[in-house]
């Protein structure tokens, strides 16, 4: 390479850099810092637009009037702005899903992700949150071992794992088919069939009591229509607790029909009354136990019969607990 082109190189090259982070370009300005002329500048612009064009790129320059100045743009952006990266820093931050360590480095790669002269406003509305962040209790790094078990589910592999419950002395070890990763309230929970177990429906393991784990050479099959679908399982299932699939029917006489239709995706309104909603839902039986009793005195379980039996034993005891207590 000869000597007279180097400068030219190096010059398109920062110029380009500072397009890519989002920087604009002001022609008298680049000829000031490069001790060059304009009409060089604008060549270095130009080789910069046939290079994005030659690419095939996705991204192109072009001239600003109201800045007065060059700047990259996209025909369709891949990048993330300000208010979507916001948003994803305020939920990741309120999941509390990660150990500080981890949501520190989340919460520095995303903001790197904006443009590099919007970083510093990203980075103080989110200093306060950083400082103040309460990590879980169990601060076990999660990352990875999210990364491992997806790549499991993706092959289709037997996995033996060591899984420790929270009152378990030690942990017992566990084959199982692993076919989906859910996050719910505070916590990764992995979806998986136990082997040697003939269950209708998959158990749940939290994902951070499962002390070490290796991927067997076992493969098993899933037929396409009994695939699991992490989404379509979500629906149906509270408070990450399984138990039979039901259609349970009640009535809600609370505030907020949204409310109901929030938590209960499968929920759908089948009858008004005059005080009240009576809603019907495909659900998983124990979580759904939990939610229902959740709402006191605003539900009132109507099926199947043995379901709203086992809601007639419950509060009785609560009942007799409170009218135990001496006043």
């Amino acid at each position: 390479m000869s000597q007279e082109k180097e400068p030219q190189i190096h010059r398109i090259l920062s110029m380009y850099e500072r397009l890519m982070n989002g920087e604009t370009l002001i022609k008298k300005e680049e000829a000031a810092r490069f001790q060059i002329s304009e009409k060089s500048i604008q060549r270095d612009i130009g080789s910069i637009r046939n290079f994005l064009e030659l690419e095939k790129s996705n991204e192109y320059v072009d001239y600003d009037h109201s800045k007065k100045a060059y700047v990259l743009e996209t025909k369709t952006p891949s990048w993330l702005r300000n208010e979507e990266i916001f948003a994803i820093l305020k939920v990741l931050i309120e999941s509390r899903a990660f150990p500080k360590g981890e949501m520190d480095s989340l919460i520095d790669k995303l903001t790197h992700l904006a443009k590099k002269g919007d970083q510093t406003i990203i980075k103080q509305m989110m200093a306060n949150e950083k400082y103040l962040y309460v990590e879980l209790v169990h601060q076990k790094e999660l990352l990875d071992v999210l990364w491992q078990l997806s790549l499991a589910i993706q092959a289709k592999k037997v996995i033996t794992m060591h899984y420790k419950r929270e009152f378990d002395e030690q942990a017992s070890e566990r084959n199982v088919k692993p076919v989906g990763i859910i996050f719910s309230e505070y916590y990764f929970y992995l979806i998986a069939y136990p082997i040697g177990k003939d269950f209708d429906y998959p158990t749940i393991y939290r994902i951070d009591r499962i002390e070490r784990f290796e991927q067997t050479s076992i493969t098993f099959r899933v037929p396409y229509h009994e695939r699991f679908q992490e989404g379509e399982f979500r629906k149906r299932v509270q408070f990450m607790y399984t138990g039979e699939l039901i259609n349970v029917r009640f009535k809600f006489t609370g505030p907020s029909k949204q409310s109901v239709l929030d938590r209960l995706p499968t929920a759908k309104v089948v009858e008004k009354l005059d005080d009240g909603l009576i809603f019907e839902a495909e659900v998983f039986g124990k979580g759904i136990k939990m939610w229902l009793l959740s709402q006191g005195e605003f539900v009132e379980v109507l099926g199947p019969e043995s379901f709203r039996n086992e809601f007639t034993i419950i509060h009785k005891k609560i009942k007799q607990k409170y009218s135990e207590i001496d006043y």
